[in-house]
């Protein structure tokens, strides 16, 4: 990114572009054939983009592309796909913390955050299939984490009704009956 900074030094945005739905102007710069990193022997394509929003502020996104395929992708898309990842990490992890009560990962190895992540990843699928399957809801309103938020929130309001703690024998009896 260093390279492609000094590069754009001083330049001209190479588009501009006018997202009238997201009510923002984008101004791209845009540098291919970058070759001087030692960890990677190929081409790297770097973009910014500069997107000023209505009230004036301003939001820049770097990013770097790497492969023959991948680096014909249009400055466009290539910001949707960068924004849209940002998007889904942010909502992930937001949530997590926010309602899931998961503060930070308890063990710093590449391993148990790894394990944590795909246990997460496996409640939440689980969790939908479960919703939009089993409950037959409708994804109303739109977005999904809405949905899913209000069902916890519901489950969660059930199990505190519960008037006294439930043996595990009953449950297992439950699960095997």
């Amino acid at each position: 990114m260093k390279e492609a900074m000094a590069l754009w030094q001083g330049k001209s945005p190479c588009e501009q572009f006018r997202d009238d739905e997201k009510k923002e102007n984008i101004e791209f710069w845009d540098v291919d054939d970058i070759n001087t990193l030692d960890t990677y022997k190929g081409k790297v394509r770097a973009i910014r983009a500069v997107i000023t929003k209505e009230d004036g502020t301003l939001k820049t996104w770097c990013l770097a592309i790497v492969g023959n395929r991948a680096r014909k992708v249009s400055r466009r898309t290539a910001l949707k796909i960068v924004r849209s990842r940002w998007h889904i990490e942010n909502t992930g992890f937001g949530q997590w913390v926010m309602y899931w009560n998961l503060g930070r990962v308890y063990h710093h190895t590449p391993t148990a955050i790894l394990a944590v992540l795909l246990l997460w990843m496996l409640v939440f699928n689980l969790l939908q299939l479960f919703v939009y399957r089993r409950l037959k809801r409708e994804r109303k309103p739109k977005d999904p984490c809405d949905t899913i938020i209000s069902i916890v929130a519901e489950m969660f309001r059930d199990v505190g009704s519960i008037p006294e703690p439930i043996s595990w024998e009953v449950l297992a009896d439950a699960a095997t009956g």
